[in-house]
């Protein structure tokens, strides 16, 4: 864990949103074909095993998935648990720049600080987050 997964949070926050969104698509989708299969008529064997056989893999990819999205989270953890380490004002300065996603200029308007101020003291915050990462 480092700086650079602090400055992909949101990015991941946003990835993991869209997953799961395609993955409640996909599972409409699985419902009602296997709605349409249990209505139809009772057809050739092969055929049955074919769509049992796609729904099959569809639910692999499916599972393959929310394993991906299940480890992403836990990353996501990792990452608020090494943040809630740091010391303030560092800690809510990172917070609003990368978890919030604010830029700069926000965050200095919203703590009453300059602009160059805001900038050093957010170069100090991200020391101070290599530094919990390195004890990590």
């Amino acid at each position: 864990m480092d700086r650079k997964d602090l400055k992909n949070y949101i990015y991941n926050q946003e990835w993991i949103k869209g997953q799961m969104e395609y993955i409640e698509e996909q599972k409409a989708q699985v419902n009602k074909l296997v709605a349409t299969l249990s209505d139809m008529p009772m057809g050739s064997k092969a055929v049955q095993d074919s769509m049992a056989e796609k729904l099959t893999k569809l639910m692999d990819n499916f599972d393959e998935l929310l394993g991906k999205i299940l480890e992403e989270q836990k990353q996501q953890k990792e990452i608020l648990e090494l943040l809630d380490r740091v010391e303030q004002p560092y800690k809510l300065i990172l917070n609003k720049a990368y978890i919030e996603g604010k830029k700069l200029v926000k965050v200095a308007s919203e703590m009453n600080y300059n602009y160059e101020y805001m900038k050093r003291m957010h170069g100090i915050a991200l020391n101070k987050f290599d530094e919990v990462t390195k004890s990590y």
